[in-house]
């Protein structure tokens, strides 16, 4: 019963992806926070941009320059109620 009780009282948690590897690298959201994530950075002549998008809040963009094979979460972001989802791109040249 308590366990019963447990699992009717913690919130639901989703977890997605962006569909596709953007040089080796693409964002993950889940509930309320999303991050960007490399299995292997390739790009090697700029910086990646991440894209968070909130729900009822101000989106957030940010570019990271990452070394070429870098492995492991790179940035992340918390939104209040709801993140639609976190797009990882090509960023500038600079």
């Amino acid at each position: 019963m308590t366990a019963a009780a447990i699992s009717l009282a913690a919130p639901l948690s989703s977890a997605s992806a962006q569909s596709e590897w953007t040089h080796g690298c693409r964002g993950y959201w889940y509930t309320t926070s999303g991050h960007g994530y490399c299995s292997k950075a390739t790009w090697r002549t700029g910086k990646y941009q991440i894209t968070y998008d909130c729900n009822n809040e101000i989106d957030t963009q940010r570019s990271k320059r990452l070394a070429y094979g870098y492995k492991g979460k790179f940035d992340s972001e918390e939104c209040t109620f709801k993140i639609n989802y976190t797009d990882v791109g090509i960023g500038s040249i600079n």
